[in-house]
């Protein structure tokens, strides 16, 4: 019999145990009458030579190796029973852990989804991403893109991994149900088969089908296949029109499919875009590259096989690959810079477990104290201080794990709205959901929580002294005690002035940046980017299409102007362009750095920008005559000091001009006008920026042969006398038909969008400053309220001296002020070390001034001070004769 059926089957065996030992009793005492011993003298010595029946049966029940589980259990009845006859103890330390497990499951369950979960595909830990790198850095760094060509020899050359090349595309897809703008992946036939996925339609790209004479086809997306077939399987075998091209529907994707974070509806061939730029192995369009490791081959071995491609074609492509080599790293998922705001958020809420946990540990510290004559009379009776502290251990437990219980229901609730609540898209947001980690994350703090609460009350059970105890009764307070729930307090304190002083410092900052001015007239500005016609593109010229769409959205009622703009400000993506300020220039990797914006005459109308000096960009500035540009003042102060830059020239690296082919030296620019300086990275984050200075360029003077590249960036800015959006409806029919417009946004949208995330860890942190100082309020009143009760007779004795109600208030306060200050000077320091981390993890974070502690701590002094009135005012209205009867 295994120990699980002893256990089970205790009552029986304890049957069993009864009749034995009867058994064995009887037998001995006839064993005895038969040599001549009376029957009460024989049961007398069968009971002596056998021994205590009650004694036997403990001995029995060590041999089984279950007692442990068997005393588990009767603790924890035990415990149970202890917990309804005081329910209001319960409870309050029952919510009290929920509360703290509750809010830390639910930003672990983020931080297990957004960063440690692994990729949804098989075995992930076999998957790299391979990156080029050159030997040395440039404003860009030295990690790139695969160019095409590259990755094509390394793919055929590596024996230690399976490659499969991607990049991440859009455009339009057109057909009866009209155009709509998606966003695409372009792929090598193996990116399917080295994510380990499964189409459960159809089916993937084979070698074949990756070259540019193959027939087009393409695998859509589980929504598009929903949205545009209605789920019906014999979409396979259709056709989609995208861009202008006519694709033969192969496969549908798995629901939720994603490469690497990168959602798309439709995917086809990498080997099939005819685009120049995929067969110069000097250009880097945007190619990542993700392998899976062949069996037992490890990473190191297959680093060592790439260096050795890398040395190879460097030597047989000196121009283009010398320096260059190739790197593999595991593949992680793409979370930017969302991994430092998590683990910000997950230590903020750790405080509040903390202070949840001090909170409970000093209910069952002054709970212990008062069951301390129980203790010593089990003491007395021959419990070990071991049995004592499991028995307090296990209270303690017990009452975490229900409390996490709670605290994993709460977290259920609560994950989907700190999803909807969290600043713009989420990465991974689909794989947030309570799991087993989670739970057993959640299980684990609850029992080391409990472990923490219940080991003051369990080291304070009574082994010596006993007679003392059991005359108290737990009317007097060890010194220890007094000073442990002081502890207690001061540390609650502490911890809720730094969760305080970090709200306000975020309060102050978010203050401050939204009186910032964005270096534009934000409001009632319309952004929209726009897909044009695929025929359009395919049948230049392409700028009088440009110009005419611009002329139909200019005469729609509302508007009153409109430009076309490539990066929009505030908005993500940029074009960061070297320039020089004189014609010699040093290597391209040295020369300053600045943010390039292709734009109409009337972008500067639009978005109200301050025009310096000089003039902004007319009709005439056009192809075939002198390039121009415009800068910020930033650029104009770093490029030419103090001089007037008006007529002078900067110079543009021809490899990254927009203004001509690719050839050898610079394109001199004549500057035309200086203009305020936009805050481009927001306004949080533009004055830390690396890269500040600005230009504008004419869309106009794009070389033509680049059009079609910069007519997938630009976007319609519209200025408008009316609410911006009653205007996209009538944009959508104006300009609609084969094209479309997507990316719908306000500029005003936009500014405030940029401090979203400062607004967004304000409200958490005033959440979790408000939890702390509410907890922290309940601790001090619980313990003033606990210490002045065991005071009673020391206050009837004053009060009887002639101490008045006064003066009892005072000393109550006193006491309690003197914590409240110990954990505020212990807290100050806390939180200036708080204060250091979000200045390094919020971008525009201000430090924590005087005027913020000024702020925060009379509120927390206040507050503290008025959960002390409570007990204080009990303290001097007791009745001297009732108080000293109870001594």
């Amino acid at each position: 019999m295994n120990w699980w059926q002893r256990l089970w089957r205790r009552k029986q065996i304890e049957e069993h145990l009864e009749k034995e030992l009867r058994f064995h009793l009887e037998q001995h005492t006839n064993e005895l009458i038969a040599h001549g011993y009376s029957g009460s003298e024989a049961r007398r010595l069968a009971r002596l030579e056998l021994g205590g029946p009650e004694q036997v049966k403990e001995q029995c029940r060590d041999a089984r190796g279950t007692r442990w589980l068997e005393d588990l259990l009767q603790d924890m009845r035990y415990a149970v029973r202890m917990f309804t006859k005081n329910p209001g103890f319960a409870v309050v330390a029952l919510l009290t852990l929920a509360l703290g497990t509750g809010v830390t499951a639910v930003m672990f369950t983020v931080v297990n989804g957004v960063l440690l979960k692994p990729l949804p595909y098989h075995q992930p830990d076999r998957l790299v991403a391979l990156h080029e790198k050159t030997e040395t850095s440039n404003q860009f760094g030295n990690l790139w893109a695969f160019a095409y060509p590259n990755y094509i020899d390394c793919e055929k050359e590596s024996q230690s991994l399976t490659m499969a090349a991607w990049r991440y595309n859009g455009g339009i897809i057109t057909g009866p149900a009209g155009a709509e703008y998606i966003d695409a992946i372009q792929m090598s036939s193996e990116l399917f088969s080295v994510l380990g996925v499964m189409l459960p339609l159809g089916r993937g790209f084979r070698a074949e089908d990756d070259h540019l004479a193959s027939a087009p086809v393409a695998v859509i997306s589980y929504n598009l296949w929903q949205r545009r077939f209605g789920g019906n399987p014999a979409a396979i075998g259709s056709s989609v029109v995208f861009d202008g091209q006519s694709y033969a529907v192969i496969g549908v994707a798995p629901a939720g499919f994603r490469v690497n974070d990168n959602d798309a509806d439709i995917f086809t061939p990498l080997g099939q875009d005819p685009s120049p730029a995929l067969q110069m192995r000097d250009r880097h369009p945007g190619i990542a590259v993700i392998a899976r490791l062949h069996p037992g081959v490890t990473l190191d071995q297959a680093r060592t096989e790439l260096a050795l491609i890398g040395r190879r074609l460097a030597q047989q492509y000196p121009q283009s690959n010398n320096g260059r080599g190739f790197v593999a790293d595991p593949l992680r998922p793409e979370v930017g810079d969302v991994g430092a705001t998590l683990w910000l958020l997950l230590g903020a809420v750790s405080l509040v477990l903390l202070i949840a946990c001090v909170n409970v540990a000093s209910l069952l510290l002054a709970r212990a104290v008062s069951r301390e004559r129980e203790l010593a009379m089990r003491v007395a009776l021959g419990a070990g201080r071991g049995r004592l502290v499991r028995q307090c251990l296990t209270e303690s437990a017990l009452l975490a794990l229900l409390g996490g219980g709670l605290g994993i229901f709460l977290a259920a609730s609560g994950i989907g709205p700190f999803v909807a609540l969290w600043p713009g898209s989420l990465p991974r947001a689909q794989e947030i959901h309570l799991d087993w980690r989670v739970t057993l994350f959640a299980i684990a703090i609850s029992l080391v929580s409990g472990i923490l609460v219940g080991l003051a009350p369990a080291l304070r059970a009574p082994s010596r002294d006993l007679e003392r105890s059991l005359r108290a009764g737990g009317r007097t307070i060890a010194g220890n005690s007094r000073r442990l729930h002081s502890a207690f307090v001061i540390s609650e304190v502490a911890l809720a002035v730094v969760l305080l002083v970090a709200a306000a410092m975020l309060g102050g900052t978010l203050v401050q940046l939204s009186s910032v001015n964005p270096g534009l007239q934000y409001h009632n500005v319309l952004i929209t980017r726009m897909a044009m016609s695929p025929t359009t593109l395919a049948n230049p010229p392409i700028l009088p299409a440009w110009k005419n769409a611009l002329e139909r959205a200019r005469h729609l009622p509302g508007v009153e102007s409109v430009a076309l703009v490539d990066t929009v400000p505030l908005r993500e993506g940029n074009n960061q362009l070297a320039y020089w300020p004189a014609p010699t220039m040093a290597s391209p990797t040295d020369a300053p750095i600045a943010l390039a914006n292709s734009v109409t005459p009337d972008y500067l109308d639009v978005m109200r920008i301050p025009l310096l000096a000089g003039r902004f960009f007319d009709d005439d500035d056009r192809a075939g005559n002198e390039l121009v540009v415009v800068i910020d003042d930033v650029l104009a102060k770093q490029a030419f000091g103090t001089q007037n830059p008006i007529g002078r020239r900067v110079w543009i690296p021809s490899t990254s001009s927009p203004f001509s082919p690719v050839r050898e030296g610079a394109d001199p620019v004549r500057v035309v006008g200086v203009v305020g300086h936009v805050r481009y990275w927001g306004l949080a984050g533009d004055d830390q920026a690396h890269v500040r200075a600005q230009f504008y360029y004419p869309f106009a003077q794009v070389w033509e042969p680049w059009l079609r590249r910069w007519s997938e960036l630009m976007s319609i800015a519209v200025r408008t006398s009316v609410p911006p959006s009653s205007i996209v409806g009538p944009l959508r029919k104006e300009l609609g038909g084969d094209q479309a417009l997507y990316g719908i946004q306000t500029m005003e949208q936009l500014v405030s969008d940029s401090l979203a995330r400062q607004r967004f860890l304000l409200l958490l942190f005033g959440i979790f400053a408000g939890l702390a100082l509410l907890l922290a309020c309940i601790g001090i009143y619980g313990v003033l309220a606990y210490l002045t009760s065991q005071r009673v007779p020391e206050i009837g004795v004053r009060i009887a001296l002639g101490a008045r109600p006064a003066d009892v208030m005072w000393m109550v306060l006193r006491q309690g002020l003197g914590m409240i200050l110990a954990g505020i000077g212990t807290g100050v320091i806390g939180a200036w070390a708080a204060g250091r981390v979000l200045q390094h993890l919020v971008e525009g974070m201000r430090p924590a001034g005087f005027s913020t502690f000024a702020i925060t701590i009379p509120i927390l002094i206040a507050a503290a001070l008025f959960a002390s009135v409570v007990p204080a005012r009990r303290a001097s209205r007791v009745d001297p004769m009732t108080a000293l009867r109870q001594d």
